[in-house]
């Protein structure tokens, strides 16, 4: 009795084996990722009047699907000959990223996708000199520190891929529409953190980021399910209008 029962494991064993088998199966890594933007510090040697910092972190719900959410500080100030402007801030931003490549061409290693992000934006600003000219002659006026919350909606296609075990590098596109820019119609922030300069709706930028990649799980995918045999035909009935055969007789 209990050999049979050994025996009876083991053929339920093999046959899992053998069903397993036949689906061609592929382990793709689930990751937390933190990483820096490194295009912004690197930016000050391209416009000295802004310094920019960002750090983003998301986490893999599946193979295509991610949540990312980034924090963005922005310090601008610039001095022109009219003017002498400066605002900073913080500002915040989240929302589900896809990958559009195949778990087999993807590997949890690999990127290529767009991503689809809310942003809000906590900042202040201040013109401390503004000086205009009329017929009377040169005036200047100052204006005071002033907050505001601003929201912008951003589109973030890009690509990513592991360069070390537990590192990834890859930038992405930003292409932003300003929602608010929080100010109701006053003096518009030459720069508003995250999103840019506000005297247009929309912005663009480029980003580019090295994170630490950690899994916290493996899926195994499915990619190539089993084919089931087609079913044997059933023979069909002979038509009534060709004759019975069979019988030696013929129906009409």
């Amino acid at each position: 009795m209990l050999k049979a029962t050994y025996v009876f494991i083991i053929s339920l064993f093999f046959l899992a084996s053998a069903g397993a088998a036949a689906q061609d199966t592929v382990m793709v890594p689930l990751h937390i990722r933190v990483g820096a933007d490194v295009a912004r510090p690197a930016g000050y040697f391209l416009n000295n009047d802004l310094r920019s910092f960002a750090v983003q972190g998301s986490f893999e719900f599946t193979e295509r699907l991610a949540v990312t959410g980034g924090t963005i500080f922005s310090h601008y100030s610039t001095s022109r000959k009219s003017y002498d402007y400066n605002s900073q801030g913080l500002a915040f931003t989240l929302g589900p990223d896809f990958n559009f490549l195949k778990p087999k061409i993807s590997e949890g290693r690999n990127y290529l996708g767009v991503g689809i992000h809310y942003g809000i934006s906590f900042f202040s600003h201040a013109t401390p000199r503004m000086e205009y000219t009329n017929a009377w002659g040169t005036s200047s006026l100052s204006l005071p520190s002033s907050s505001h919350v601003g929201h912008f909606i951003e589109v973030t296609p890009g690509v990513r891929t592991e360069i070390f075990p537990g590192v990834t590098m890859g930038w992405n596109l930003s292409l932003r529409l300003l929602l608010s820019d929080g100010t109701k119609g006053n003096l518009k922030p030459v720069n508003m953190p995250g999103f840019g300069d506000c005297s247009s709706k929309v912005s663009t930028g480029i980003s580019y980021y090295i994170s630490i990649s950690i899994p916290y799980r493996t899926k195994r995918i499915i990619i190539k399910p089993v084919e089931e045999e087609d079913e044997e035909e059933t023979p069909t009935q002979n038509d009534t209008t060709k004759g019975d055969y069979s019988s030696g007789t013929t129906t009409f």
